[in-house]
C-alpha cells in the first residue's frame, strides 16, 4: 500500500466552513479476465466469493462518496448494490465479454454467485458509478469513436463515457467514469463530458492507459500542469502540483485517474491501495478532493 495523503493537511482545508470534503475511488477491476490473462489468479472461486465484501469494506472504510468502476461484469454491480444497499448505482454496458471459445466469461466466472448476470441488452462488461446522492435526471451513456491512429497490429475496443447526475456533499455535481484505449483521444471524452455537464462539478474517474507525462492528458490536466480545467486527486494540495502517482497496475505504470473540475476542487491527497487477496491486475485509486461551497 503507497500512502501520499496530505494527513492533518486535509483536515485543516476541510474544517473550513465554506469547503466540503468529497472521497472518491476508481478501480479496475478485471472482472472478466483479458486476452492477456493477466486477471486468472484473482478471478479464482475464493476471490471472487470475497470480491463485494472486500469492495464495499473499502468503500465504507474510506467513506467514499463517488466510485467509479472500469472493465466491470453486469454480475458485480448486482453483488457490491447487495453489500451497499444505501448507494446509488448506474451501469452502462459496453461489450459482451467475450472469448475465443465463443462463451461469455462474464456469465461464466459470476454465475455461481448471482443469476443477474446479464442486462437486457445483453453487454455483460462495461462501466459503472457508485454514489452516495440519489440520482437524478438521464444518465449519459455514450460510445466512443476511433479519433486517434491506431497502432499497428493493435485491436480496436469497445470504449464509453457513463455519466450521472447527484448530489455530492453540498452541491449537485456530475459523476463520470470511462475507459479509453490508445485510439480514443482524452480530449474526446472531456467535450462529452463538459457538453453533458455545464457549468455543475465535475468528478471523472478511469482508466486512461496512458501514464501522467502523455501529452495527451495535456488537454485535460489544469493549474499549471496543462491546457484543461481538471486537478488530478494525486497531484498535490499545494503549489507545485504535479503530474504523477503511484502505479496502480501490477506492471508499475500509473494509468488510472480521478479528475475533478479545478474551479470547484482542491487535490487533497491519493492512495493506491493493493487488496488483500489481489482482486485485479489493477490496484484501487482512493483519495480526497476540497470542494468550495459557492
Amino acid at each position: 500500500m503507497t500512502v501520499v495523503l496530505a494527513g492533518p493537511a486535509v483536515a485543516a482545508a476541510a474544517s473550513d466552513p465554506g469547503t466540503y470534503r468529497v472521497n472518491v475511488l476508481t478501480y479496475n477491476v478485471c472482472g472478466a479476465n483479458n486476452r492477456d490473462n493477466t486477471c486468472a489468479d484473482s478471478l479464482r472461486p475464493e476471490r471472487r466469493r470475497a470480491w463485494a465484501g472486500k469492495v464495499a469494506g473499502l468503500i465504507r472504510a474510506r467513506d467514499v462518496d463517488v466510485a467509479s468502476f472500469t472493465e466491470m461484469c453486469y454480475a458485480q454491480v448486482d453483488l457490491l448494490q447487495r453489500e451497499l444497499p444505501d448507494y446509488h448505482l448506474v451501469w452502462f454496458g459496453i461489450d459482451r465479454a467475450g472469448t475465443r471459445s465463443g462463451g461469455d466469461t462474464c456469465r461464466r466466472l459470476w454465475s455461481d454467485l448471482t443469476p443477474r448476470t446479464t442486462p437486457p441488452d445483453k453487454k455483460t462488461s462495461g462501466l459503472a458509478l457508485a454514489v452516495k446522492g440519489p440520482i437524478t435526471g438521464r444518465p449519459l451513456r455514450r460510445m466512443l469513436t476511433v479519433d486517434s491512429p491506431a497502432l499497428p497490429g493493435s485491436r480496436v475496443h469497445p470504449r464509453g463515457v457513463l455519466c450521472a447526475r447527484s448530489s455530492v456533499g453540498p452541491r449537485r455535481s456530475v459523476s463520470c467514469v470511462t475507459h479509453i484505449s490508445g485510439t480514443e483521444s482524452p480530449a474526446q471524452v472531456e467535450r462529452l463530458v463538459t457538453e453533458y455537464a455545464g457549468r455543475s462539478p465535475v468528478i471523472l474517474g478511469g482508466d486512461f492507459n496512458r501514464k501522467p507525462e502523455d501529452p495527451q492528458l495535456t488537454p485535460v490536466y489544469g493549474r499549471g500542469l496543462g491546457s484543461g480545467r481538471y486537478t488530478e486527486v494525486g497531484a498535490g494540495m499545494y503549489s507545485p502540483q504535479r503530474r504523477g502517482g503511484a502505479p496502480t497496475t501490477k506492471d508499475g505504470g500509473k494509468i488510472d485517474y480521478v479528475f475533478a473540475t479545478e474551479a470547484d476542487f482542491r487535490a487533497a491527497g491519493a492512495e493506491v491501495v493493493q487488496m488483500k487477496p489481489e482482486l485485479s491486475d489493477h490496484r484501487a485509486l482512493v483519495g480526497t478532493f476540497i470542494g468550495r461551497v459557492p
